[in-house]
């Protein structure tokens, strides 16, 4: 008797330390190894139940996975632990640069002022800014989106054309004009352009207008979609 207890104790003790399990397969290639029976959509390879045999989570033989919508999730992620999540409500970090454009002195007309920017959060992994240059330091796909608040009030009652623009490496891509009649103080340009950067490119924002002017406000927002 003894002598079956200590077989039946080695053989645990072996199964404890090198057994691998396969459902469908004599020989498993993992702790838990399950052979499905096909490769399409039609035929599963697991599916866990609730106790009122509801599917919870289902595998499918070509590779797709289906979650019961008890919550209405409509974009699936997770979060800081890797738990699986609703990603509506996640802060998918894309964000790479926001700042606010300096209040400016008077600018000449018809001059290309660059408009100057207190950056309020930047990823320098990204990017870098200097006095009114950002370098990309990571390329890829970069929205910019740009407003800028014109004042032309030191002209009244003079009106005239403003310009904004955004640069890259000197070339614009993304450009607003608009003409303004006689009595015009404030001009609100927005702008927005999507670009393919490579590293070491460098993106400015002007402004000009046919008369003397200087900006009060404006922003810059920078968005990274990657390669």
């Amino acid at each position: 008797m003894k002598k079956k207890f200590l077989l039946l104790a080695i053989l645990f003790a072996f199964i404890k330390a090198y057994s691998q399990t396969g459902i469908n397969t004599s020989s498993p290639s993992a702790a838990l190894d399950i052979l499905s029976k096909g490769t399409t959509s039609a035929t599963k390879a697991l599916e866990v139940n609730d106790s009122t045999n509801k599917e919870l989570l289902r595998v499918q033989d070509d590779g797709g996975v289906r979650f019961e919508k008890y919550k209405n999730i409509g974009v699936l992620g997770t979060d800081s632990n890797g738990f699986l999540t609703d990603a509506s409500n996640l802060n998918i970090p894309a964000i790479s640069t926001i700042g606010l454009a300096n209040t400016s002195a008077n600018q000449a007309a018809n001059t290309d002022y660059t408009v100057a920017f207190t950056i309020n959060k930047n990823n320098v992994a990204n990017m870098t800014y200097n006095n009114g240059s950002f370098t990309i330091n990571k390329a890829g796909y970069y929205n910019f989106s740009v407003f800028v608040k014109y004042d032309t009030s030191m002209n009244n009652p003079s009106g005239g054309s403003a310009t904004t623009s955004i640069f890259k490496n000197g070339s614009s891509f993304s450009v607003n004009v608009s003409g303004h009649m006689d009595g015009t103080q404030y001009i609100g340009h927005n702008l927005a352009g999507t670009q393919f950067f490579n590293v070491g490119d460098v993106v400015t924002v002007t402004a000009s207008y046919t008369r003397v002017f200087r900006i009060t406000q404006g922003s810059v927002t920078i968005v990274y979609y990657g390669i």
